[in-house]
């Protein structure tokens, strides 16, 4: 189904890994704020999904859940070593305000019973191409026109 007139908003993806529920501003984000928790685990390989359809596979390296117990967000359980949630960056990435995610714990709509979730995803390196490689593919298009 579209939302948008002339079918430019797609909400019908291809068969694959499973979908994040939230989709976040680009491919290349490292974190996502999730509002009602996931069932997707740590170590899964997903896809991200940005609202215009495109996605992208990633592996979710860590996932953290949050406490609004003493009004800010708090992680359950200790970060792993060298791990820390850079709250301005988990806001672009999600597409949200920072304050939004602050002040969740005391919005209306926060379920008590599914805690927040932060995912941090491990973006695969994408080997760039090189001069040459760049031009023996414009040779091989000129020659197979």
């Amino acid at each position: 189904m579209s939302c948008c007139s002339n079918g430019y908003c797609q909400f019908s993806f291809p068969v694959g890994a499973p979908l994040t529920d939230h989709p976040v501003v680009t491919l290349e984000a490292k974190y996502l704020f999730l509002p009602y928790g996931t069932l997707l685990a740590q170590g899964e390989l997903i896809r991200i999904w940005t609202e215009s359809g495109k996605t992208k596979e990633v592996i979710i390296e860590h996932k953290i859940f949050l406490d609004y117990a003493k009004g800010k967000p708090l992680p359950v359980e200790s970060l792993p070593e060298n791990v820390y949630l850079p709250w301005q960056l988990i806001a672009m990435d999600s597409g949200w305000e920072q304050d939004a995610i602050m002040e969740w714990g005391r919005n209306e709509v926060a379920n008590p019973d599914s805690p927040p979730v932060v995912l941090i995803f491990n973006q695969p390196l994408e080997p760039k191409l090189t001069w040459k490689e760049r031009w023996y593919r414009l040779l091989y298009k000129i020659r197979t026109l």
